[in-house]
């Protein structure tokens, strides 16, 4: 009954051996939140706990994943266009 109570999850199993644990719909709270903080800068909102897990996995799918982005992300995106 617990189970059906929290939906379902998502495991993320960690270096440590432990599993982080989101509900389903974190996935896109999560890209939302990497889109969010691309280029962003100093203005970049915090990070997604998912992503944290995500980086910290002991699963390479997770480690490699666009969910792992690092701070690297929020670096402001040079303008590229021509005077």
């Amino acid at each position: 009954m617990e189970r059906k109570a929290e939906g379902r999850m998502i495991l993320i199993p960690q270096q440590d051996g432990t599993e982080a644990k989101f509900p389903h719909w974190a996935l896109r709270d999560a890209v939302t939140n990497f889109f969010d903080r691309l280029g962003a800068g100093e203005d970049a909102p915090p990070e997604h706990p998912l992503s944290k897990a995500a980086r910290n996995s002991s699963d390479p799918w997770w480690r490699e994943s666009i969910y792992a982005a690092d701070e690297h992300v929020t670096a402001p995106i040079p303008d590229l266009s021509e005077p």
